[in-house]
């Protein structure tokens, strides 16, 4: 004999089923989208989700794709190392990103400062079995797409040394600031003949820039690793300084 359920019942027991409906996460917003910093600079960012009433929030994970470039904690980055990496927020498949650019190094111009994105270096051999010379690139890339390339040219007797431009010294060498295929910056020359010579990227007239400060010492650490410290500063505000450890690929001159 079938038994008789009356409706209000299946109302009855049917209604706290409802109210206990999932609802997923359908988006994750990370702002900013992008971020830029130094190392050892932090800065906040905010992580939200679509819908705000999402009963799913115990999935929801924020974590740095590389720890070794961008750590993150308690709603903020902070630069760890020179690179690219990504904060991503998952909440089961949903995902969101901020990609962030940390630079190792700074370089100063005209009261604004910018960072060096990656870092080449040659080697110049007067012969094949003995280095003679050095020259070290670092190229990095300021707002609007404009490329800056700092240039360091030493002797090799002057590696481990601290040159000071601003007095003569034994041999000579050079620093440098280019812009975009040399069309602005500067050239600082420095020999045991005297004064420092400043030249405009262009090889115009320098007028009367001069140089105050000017600080370099390359170290050969193992194989092609050098590591170089500079700090040069032109009497007209123009800074340019770096602290910068990689390694050099060889090249015949």
């Amino acid at each position: 004999m079938k038994r008789f359920i009356p409706s209000f019942f299946l109302l009855l027991v049917l209604l706290p089923l409802s109210c206990q409906k999932e609802i997923p996460v359908e988006s994750i917003n990370i702002s900013p989208a992008t971020a830029t910093l130094f190392v050892g600079e932090s800065r906040e960012i905010t992580v939200s989700w679509f819908p705000e009433e999402a009963t799913n929030l115990d999935e929801l994970q924020i974590y740095s794709t590389n720890e070794k470039i961008v750590r993150y904690q308690d709603g903020k980055v902070t630069g760890v190392g020179g690179g690219e990496a990504a904060i991503s927020a998952t909440c089961g498949n949903v995902l969101g990103q901020c990609r962030i650019k940390v630079y190792k190094d700074k370089f100063l111009k005209n009261g604004m400062t910018f960072g060096i994105d990656y870092a080449t270096g040659y080697q110049y051999f007067c012969s094949e079995e003995t280095i003679q010379e050095l020259e070290i690139i670092l190229v990095h890339s300021e707002p609007y797409g404009n490329l800056q390339k700092f240039d360091v040219w030493v002797q090799v007797d002057q590696l481990g040394k601290e040159l000071d431009f601003t007095k003569p010294i034994e041999g000579w060498s050079y620093v440098g600031v280019y812009v975009n295929n040399n069309e602005d910056g500067y050239l600082v020359f420095s020999s045991s003949e005297g004064e420092p010579s400043i030249r405009l990227a262009d090889w115009g007239d320098p007028g009367s820039v001069t140089l105050t400060r000017g600080i370099l010492k390359v170290e050969h650490l193992q194989f092609m690793d050098y590591r170089i410290h500079a700090d040069f500063e032109l009497s007209n505000g123009y800074r340019f300084s770096t602290d910068w450890e990689d390694s050099a690929s060889l090249k015949a001159s």
